[in-house]
């Protein structure tokens, strides 16, 4: 019972990443500067939700 709540939780989290990375500044070796890097994966991250009509 355990192992399917966490397989559950873990696939989630699978799938979420999997289309996280689509967007190719995700999918590639990020070049930038560090500091700006989650500002960048928050603005990826918010433009798939707006995508998704979230």
């Amino acid at each position: 019972m355990f192992n399917q709540s966490i397989g559950k939780l873990r696939a989630a989290v699978e799938r979420a990443i999997a289309h996280l990375k689509d967007w190719k500044v995700l999918a590639t070796r990020y070049r930038g500067p560090l500091t700006r890097f989650p500002l960048v994966a928050k603005t990826v991250t918010a433009l798939a939700f707006y995508k998704n009509g979230w």
